[in-house]
């Protein structure tokens, strides 16, 4: 892809410098678009390497906050938003897990996307991505294992990357 891309640039700029005027300037741009796209299809392409193999019990967090499902929302922005750097929260009513809240979400157990501890840490990242969240539930059937999120997974990649080098 990228050797496809400089020939474009070139051929683009001989064309250009050669009297084909602003067509020889839009194979460069074709070109310089082209190289874009080659340089971030590889750049997934190390990401998934770099994570084949791990699963998401391997990265998961196995601690978080847990907040009462009777606590109003005022309490619990007063006593745990503003008084943590966590921005994910588990809701808790008789012991059992009844949803999670985010910095932007409430969100009952039945709205969560899961994942399972098994699941592969590029499959995790596919579907944060899909659903839009920065964290999802590690569940076995309607146990909570743990909570995987970007950040986890970013952390490991660059780790990854330093120890490469």
């Amino acid at each position: 892809g990228q050797v496809i891309a400089f020939g474009f640039i070139i051929v683009g700029l001989f064309r250009f410098f050669n009297g084909a005027g602003f067509g020889g300037l839009w194979l460069t741009f074709i070109g310089w678009f082209l190289l874009d796209a080659a340089r971030s299809s590889y750049a997934q392409f190390e990401t998934i390497e770099r994570l084949r193999g791990i699963r998401v019990r391997d990265v998961m967090a196995s601690d978080w906050p847990i907040i009462d499902g009777k606590t109003s929302l005022q309490t619990f922005v007063d006593d745990h938003l503003l008084r943590s750097a966590k921005r994910c929260f588990v809701v808790e009513e008789d012991g059992r897990v009844v949803g999670m809240i985010t910095h932007d979400a409430m969100l009952p157990l039945t709205k969560l996307h899961a994942v399972k501890p098994g699941t592969s840490l590029t499959e995790a990242l596919e579907t944060m991505g899909r659903k839009d969240v920065n964290q999802l539930p590690v569940m076995s059937n309607t146990h909570l294992d743990g909570i995987i999120s970007r950040g986890h997974i970013l952390r490991l990649l660059q780790t990854r990357v330093e120890l490469q080098r």
